[in-house]
């Protein structure tokens, strides 16, 4: 049984990200969720009534007989349909039923070269199944991801927003989300030159939608990644050890209950242990009391200092370990251990 993570968008430049604070008129853009979220009851989406039957005839298999989809205010997500107790499955996709690389059209596949990653291909076959629209087989799942508008991730703010966060390292790694975006989107286009009509008139905006919605939605997995239709309108909880797991032998992804959930309740996972910087960055929301937030604090030891030897070696032996994604995202290569020494005196 193998674990999955939640990836984040692009992430492919190694930087530790810092915590920063949102300024108070961005607040309206954010889909607050999880620990700040209210655990009332739900309202079905109607307009899901046929999405798990749907899924379910597709897959030859149950998916889930207690969880249905509703509106939390945060949007779409999973609710209790029944009760539901500790250590209970409450959902298995199989793997049939997943989009990963392995679905893109043979035609595109044979063209592209390893210069265009996994979410790029991911982000293809959206396009492709957009295209064809109703005939597309996916139909009910790609009509469903999130609009344009309805995502809040920082690659899709103004420069005048961004402006307002410039101190932090996630401006830099949005400027550097976009930099990647659009060289994939080129050597795509220049991939499919002899044959556009492949893909038809695939726009940079187009391009960018559909790589947010993989990196916002796609779970790391022994095909590198995979889209997983049903699991991804889970909502996410930090503090929750609910995640997703794969596992080869029964060839499905599952998760786990955490803890009890009364009929209504919205039930959460966990993404991943995300910074609030990340969770800003990548999912375009981020958490009023996050149990992983960060802080960067640089260090500059002189070449000159006699003590420069043992300052590094204690700040190699303090570091936290790290935490590489499936992207290979090394999330505390420079990040440390910071102690609080408490001293009482009577």
């Amino acid at each position: 049984m193998l674990w999955a993570t939640r990836i984040s968008n692009i992430r492919l430049y190694q930087y530790h990200r810092p915590f920063f604070t949102v300024p108070h008129n961005f607040r309206t853009k954010l889909n607050f969720s999880s620990l700040s979220q209210p655990q009332g009851f739900c309202y079905l989406d109607e307009d899901c009534d046929d999405f798990l039957p749907w899924l379910e005839q597709k897959a030859g298999a149950k998916i889930s007989s207690v969880l249905s989809i509703g509106k939390s205010a945060f949007g779409r997500s999973l609710f209790a349909s029944k009760s539901i107790q500790t250590g209970d499955c409450i959902l298995k996709v199989p793997y049939s039923v997943q989009i990963t690389p392995d679905n893109l059209l043979p035609e595109i596949k044979s063209l592209l070269g390893d210069e265009v990653g996994n979410i790029a291909k991911l982000a293809i076959i959206i396009l492709c199944e957009q295209k064809i629209r109703q005939k597309s087989e996916w139909a009910p799942y790609i009509s469903r991801l999130p609009q344009p508008g309805e995502m809040h991730n920082t690659i899709f703010w103004s420069q005048d927003e961004l402006e307002m966060i410039r101190q932090s390292s996630v401006y830099q790694e949005t400027i550097n989300q976009k930099s990647q975006t659009e060289n994939d989107y080129l050597a795509i286009k220049r991939a499919l030159r002899h044959d556009p009509e492949i893909l038809g008139d695939i726009t940079y905006e187009g391009f960018m939608h559909a790589c947010s919605l993989v990196g916002s939605r796609a779970w790391g997995s022994t095909k590198g990644l995979s889209m997983i239709p049903f699991a991804d309108f889970l909502n996410h909880d930090g503090a929750t050890e609910a995640i997703v797991l794969s596992d080869e032998d029964k060839q499905d992804s599952e998760v786990i209950a955490d803890r009890d959930y009364g009929p209504g309740e919205e039930v959460l996972i966990r993404y991943g242990k995300f910074s609030n910087a990340t969770l800003m960055l990548d999912f375009g929301f981020s958490l009023p009391y996050n149990i992983h937030d960060q802080v960067q604090v640089h260090f500059n030891v002189p070449h000159h200092d006699l003590l420069r030897e043992m300052k590094i070696d204690l700040l190699q032996r303090h570091r936290t370990p790290p935490i590489k994604d499936v992207n290979g995202f090394n999330s505390s290569s420079e990040s440390f251990t910071i102690k609080l020494v408490l001293i009482l005196v009577s």
